[in-house]
């Protein structure tokens, strides 16, 4: 009886004294939980977090930027202390900050202690990286840690998906903002623009021994070509690009061959980097576009961009991402200077931004899917613990 009582009193300790470590290991996996069943998706209040954690408030909040007025969105759980602040910024998608995806991950993080603020992106819902974005970031940003009765200055941390994640990076590395930034999220995000410029003409990339090859989605060249053709500098050339690009995406496209006759060489070299199927053409195309085009192209690289960070870089990715490869994110974490400064993870779980549903075999259900999680897991905690 008495070893009995001895082995229960050291069981009871152990739980104190590692209560904070135990409550934030089941959150992180009920929070997981929740990020891959699609039956929350438009009911996030059904999720498994909804067990533990007390309902969030989510409400409209007005910010100053400097060009206009943002619309966002503040997440948070009334009542608590101060706790760490996360400003969440959307992809190009025409939702913006209402997107169902988003608004579900916002909830979640605040269930689990966040004040998440999320703001409406103008540049990415109108499918373009407009530097403007990375000011209204900046501005956000500075609106939530001004929260003082609800957000700890300490603690903030800037999460960006898919495209979104360069003017996240680029808020994080601003003068006025670096010092106040605790940690850095990138989720399918991006490296160096022309690498995913080679990927979605030609599906190749490569970096390391990391090497492969999927097939192009016409959606992501859309993306990239459409809304960045105002960066080229003849405005005839913008008007027929536009056409042909609208072509393009035409299950049966009318031939080209009378446009293309009426393009300069600058605006043919832009048809020719969007038709191109030859990896090693790429970089000798970029240097015959328009010049703006490819300053613009440069200023979006964030080789310049990750030194001025000093903050810890959480970097996640899928590996079978059809829009930008999973090799940015490799580039992005090795580019990070101090490796104790950065967690990254390739998830055989995800594709771009939503859970992969790929059906696993007996075997690759614990070679593949049981690791992927376990490296899930580890990201999600990794990403909670910040508010500590």
């Amino acid at each position: 009886m008495k070893k009995l009582l001895i082995v229960f009193g050291v069981a009871a300790l152990l739980f104190v004294l590692f209560f904070a470590q135990i409550r934030l290991g089941i959150l992180t996996a009920l929070f997981m939980w929740d990020m891959l069943d699609g039956s929350t998706l438009h009911a996030p209040e059904r999720g498994k977090l909804a067990w533990l954690t007390p309902t969030p408030t989510a409400k409209p909040v007005p910010i100053k930027g400097k060009y206009g007025d943002i619309a966002a969105d503040l997440y948070y759980v009334e009542g608590r202390r101060k706790r760490a602040g996360l400003l969440l910024t959307h992809g190009i998608i025409e939702d913006g900050k209402n997107d169902p995806r988003l608004k579900r991950f916002a909830y979640s993080l605040a269930r689990v202690g966040f004040a998440v603020l999320v703001p409406d992106l103008k540049g990415m819902k109108s499918f373009r990286i407009a530097f403007s974005d990375v000011d209204d970031i900046v501005s956000s940003s500075h609106h939530l840690v001004s929260l003082t009765d609800i957000v700890d200055e300490k603690k903030l941390g800037l999460m960006g998906f898919s495209y979104a994640a360069g003017p996240t990076l680029m808020a994080a590395a601003d003068p006025m903002l670096r010092d106040h930034v605790k940690f850095v999220v990138s989720f399918g995000g991006y490296y160096d623009p022309i690498n995913v410029l080679r990927f979605i003409t030609t599906g190749y990339y490569e970096y390391g021994r990391e090497k492969g090859f999927l097939q192009p989605q016409p959606y992501g060249k859309w993306v990239f070509f459409m809304n960045n053709v105002d960066y080229v500098g003849n405005p005839n050339d913008r008007k027929i690009l536009r056409q042909i690009f609208k072509n393009e995406q035409m299950e049966t496209p009318p031939d080209v061959a009378p446009l293309l006759k009426r393009l300069t060489p600058n605006g043919r070299s832009v048809y020719e980097l969007l038709v191109n199927t030859d990896p090693s053409r790429t970089e000798q195309l970029v240097q015959r576009i328009d010049p703006r085009l490819r300053a613009y192209l440069k200023k979006l690289s964030m080789a310049p961009i990750v030194p001025k960070i000093g903050a810890r870089f959480i970097i996640g990715h899928g590996s079978t991402d059809p829009l930008i490869p999973y090799t940015e994110s490799l580039r992005l974490a090795d580019a990070v200077g101090d490796k104790k400064r950065v967690h990254a993870a390739i998830l055989r779980l995800f594709t771009h931004v939503d859970p992969s549903q790929n059906k696993f075999s007996f075997k690759d259900f614990f070679t593949v899917y049981v690791p992927s999680v376990f490296q899930f897991y580890s990201l999600i905690y990794d990403l909670l613990s910040q508010q500590r």
